[in-house]
C-alpha cells in the first residue's frame, strides 16, 4: 500500500467519524436521517477496515460520503468543514453559497430550505465571517428574501385561479416542500386557504 494511500484511507476515516459524531450530536435532523447516516458511515469504516480497497476507489467512497456536505447550507454543514480544517483534512469543498452569490439563486429547493431555515444562525460563524464580505453575507439575505417571496407568489397565484398549470405542477410541490419544511404556512395563509391549496393539488390533472 503506497503512502498516498494510507493518507488518503487515514483522512478517509477521520471524516467519517466526524460526521457520525455530528450527526449523533445534532438536534437539525429526524432520527432516521441521523440513523441512515451514520449506519453509513458505520458501513465504510468497517469495510474500510477490513478490505484492501484501490485509491480509485477510496476515492469514490470518499465521494459519496461527502455528498451530502458538499450540497447543503445549514449549522451542521459549517461545523463539519470546519472540524476538517481543525484535523488538517484537505477535502476540497463546493460551497452552495458561492454558487447562490454568482447566481443570484439556490442551486435546487432543499438547498433554499436550509438556507432560509439556518442562515441567521450561521451568518454569525466565524467560518462564514471569514470566507464572504459584509456585502456578500447581505447579498445571501436579500436571495433568501427573493426565493421566499418567489415561492409565495406561485402558491397565491394558484389560489386566486384555484387551479395548477400544467407547467407549474413541480415548482407547486416545491414550494409546498419549502414552506413546510420552513414553517411559513401560517406567515402567509389561514388554515382553510392551506386546505384548499392541498386540494387543488390533490384534484390536479
Amino acid at each position: 500500500m503506497t503512502d498516498i494511500k494510507i493518507e488518503f484511507k487515514e483522512k478517509l476515516l477521520k471524516t467519517i467519524e466526524i460526521q457520525n459524531k455530528l450527526f449523533g450530536n445534532s438536534n437539525n435532523f429526524d432520527n432516521n436521517t441521523k440513523e441512515a447516516f451514520v449506519n453509513l458511515g458505520n458501513y465504510w469504516i468497517d469495510r474500510i477496515g477490513k478490505e484492501s480497497f484501490t485509491l480509485t476507489s477510496l476515492k469514490s467512497i470518499s465521494t459519496e460520503i461527502l455528498t451530502y456536505w458538499k450540497e447543503s447550507i445549514g449549522i451542521d454543514t459549517e461545523l463539519f468543514w470546519t472540524e476538517l480544517q481543525k484535523n488538517n483534512i484537505d477535502f476540497e469543498r463546493k460551497d452552495e453559497l458561492n454558487f447562490a452569490l454568482e447566481k443570484g439563486r439556490f442551486r435546487r429547493v432543499e438547498i433554499g430550505i436550509g438556507a432560509r431555515k439556518y442562515w441567521s444562525v450561521i451568518k454569525e460563524f466565524e467560518s462564514i465571517q471569514k470566507r464572504f464580505s459584509k456585502e456578500n453575507i447581505e447579498k445571501v439575505d436579500l436571495i433568501i428574501d427573493q426565493d421566499e417571496k418567489k415561492r409565495l407568489e406561485i402558491l397565491r397565484k394558484c389560489l386566486r385561479k384555484k387551479e395548477i398549470p400544467q407547467t407549474q405542477y413541480l415548482k407547486f410541490g416545491e414550494c409546498w416542500a419549502y414552506m413546510s419544511n420552513c414553517g411559513l404556512w401560517d406567515k402567509y395563509f389561514s388554515k382553510e386557504e392551506v386546505e384548499e391549496l392541498l386540494n387543488i393539488w390533490k384534484n390536479f390533472d
